[in-house]
């Protein structure tokens, strides 16, 4: 089985020599300032209420990213390996965050400080591509979910996260689905039951 830190080194090299276009110093770069983190299933990564100061990406496990009130908490977003992770409105206003984000299993992310990057970012302009590459990551995710509730029924929107986030019925409890959807649990029950009887 490959060891956490040989999947760390896996995921940053390809993120940074395949996604991003950049080479394998930076990946290297990155590697020797960014920090690991572990978390434990439920342990919260960031809280309402601080700011954020990091983007990050997730090796091993999966997170939520969810919003509360006194009455209930709505999940708007995952993350799974290789995702960019971060509380980004408050990252980039450098302001306190109204969401949590929180371990649904034990996970590992590494991540890179504000201060750090824009120290890396002086040094070298090439590191704008990474910046960059998280804005737009975040934009489409905003865009994404807004259309979804603005033009899909709950079924059209189930079959979305189906194809966003393959997989994500052996990661995700049912009831963090049905929140991300808008609807209760027994809806999204029905919703299943029918696409099986109707074979989809």
């Amino acid at each position: 089985m490959e060891s956490s830190a040989g999947k760390a080194y896996k995921i940053i090299e390809q993120f940074f020599t395949e996604v991003l276009g950049l080479n394998s110093a930076h990946a290297d770069t990155f590697r020797r300032v960014a920090t690991y983190r572990s978390l434990k299933r439920k342990e919260f990564l960031i809280r309402e209420g601080t700011v954020c100061d990091f983007i990050g990406i997730v090796i091993n496990g999966s997170l939520r990213s969810f919003v509360a009130n006194a009455e209930a908490e709505f999940n708007n977003d995952f993350y799974f390996g290789s995702s960019i992770v971060s509380a980004y409105s408050s990252y980039l206003t450098e302001e306190k965050t109204n969401c949590n984000i929180q371990a649904l299993e034990d996970a590992e992310l590494v991540m890179i400080t504000r201060r750090d990057l824009d120290v890396l970012i002086e040094a070298d302009l090439s590191w704008l591509k990474f910046t960059q590459h998280v804005s737009d990551t975040y934009f489409k995710r905003k865009c994404r979910r807004e259309t979804s509730f603005l033009k899909y029924t709950a079924k059209e929107r189930y079959e979305c996260v189906l194809t966003t986030y393959p997989g994500i019925e052996q990661l995700v409890p049912q009831y963090h689905i049905a929140s991300f959807l808008g609807i209760k649990p027994e809806s999204l029950s029905r919703i299943k039951l029918l696409a099986y009887i109707n074979g989809g």
